[in-house]
């Protein structure tokens, strides 16, 4: 199978280096053009470029995949099978039409559940109990390509989306392996998705993390999760913002707090009152400070008696 292989995040990784020990390296690796990061804007290495420099693959990174030059160069090669992961540029049907079998895409999420770009903090916002990868085949519509195979994996009830982005990304190796195996014996039968039970999951964005502590307990921890590391899930102590990075739900048995309000404070975490329960915070984050503790923060921060989150 002559592959190539497109992808930008570091979440694409996984695959391409599962590519590589299974012994179906690409012919060529496409990434996103270098671009600038962080507050100084200074131009880094894409995260891919480097993991096919490092696993001696050969790697372009085409401003616009679209264009006469780069298209002329995939029909060059004459790919059998193109595998997009992570890629962030929703290709064209020039494009979809140059490798002889297609192309197929590992999505962090059980088709046609959470189409988009944030599958993986969707689903543990909604509180689902497991989620998984799907292999599909790419076509214009977005996320919405018939399915070749899906692998299921429990969520667990303690996980960050960090972490489950991170087993996500391991399983859509093992996925693409056995879809290239699937399609190279020539017995690939993909499904279409149900369009009725389409749901989507657009990019989360800073506002999607503030925290609303009228809402539950329990909707607090799933929004902490989900939001977690990034971007944050967000509130305010006087003037000042925080994230809270870790927390528990406890039960309320008196019910009379203000939502926001702190029961009390110390090294075993910051108890805040929501609409319904308690919310442990365990760990803190202030805003351009460092991960911390509940009570390292404690010690470092005054607390008034009626200071109120939110």
């Amino acid at each position: 199978m002559r592959i190539v292989f497109f992808g930008s995040s570091d979440f694409a990784i996984p695959s391409l280096q599962a590519l590589k020990a299974g012994g179906f390296s690409p012919e060529l690796v496409v990434t996103k053009p270098d671009a600038p990061r962080g507050r100084g804007r200074k131009i880094y290495d894409s995260e891919v470029k480097l993991a096919a420099v490092e696993l001696g693959l050969p790697c372009e990174q085409p401003a616009d995949p679209h264009g006469e030059e780069f298209l002329a160069k995939m029909k060059q090669l004459k790919p059998d099978l193109g595998i997009v992961v992570s890629y962030g540029v929703i290709l064209k049907s020039e494009m979809l039409k140059v490798p002889k079998h297609g192309l197929i895409n590992a999505h962090a999420s059980l088709l046609p559940l959470y189409r988009g770009a944030a599958p993986i903090q969707r689903a543990i916002r909604d509180g689902r109990a497991d989620t998984g990868i799907t292999i599909m085949r790419i076509i214009e519509a977005l996320d919405a390509g018939d399915i070749l195979l899906t692998k299921v994996t429990k969520i667990d009830p303690r996980e960050h989306a960090g972490q489950l982005r991170e087993r996500l990304a391991e399983l859509s190796g093992a996925a693409l392996l056995e879809a290239i195996a699937i399609i190279a014996s020539g017995k690939a039968k993909y499904a279409p998705q149900d369009n009725d039970k389409a749901t989507y999951a657009p990019k989360v964005e800073k506002e999607h993390g503030v925290i609303n502590w009228k809402l539950p307990a329990k909707e607090i921890d799933l929004l902490v999760r989900a939001m977690t590391p990034k971007p944050g899930a967000q509130t305010r102590l006087g003037s000042k913002r925080f994230i809270v990075m870790e927390g528990s739900v406890e039960q309320d048995l008196y019910g009379m707090g203000i939502p926001g309000g702190l029961q009390s404070s110390g090294e075993e975490g910051i108890r805040v009152c929501t609409g319904k329960d308690i919310y442990r915070i365990t760990r803190i984050k202030p805003d351009n400070g460092r991960n911390m503790t509940a009570g390292e923060f404690v010690r470092g921060h005054h607390i008034a008696p009626d200071a109120r989150f939110g």
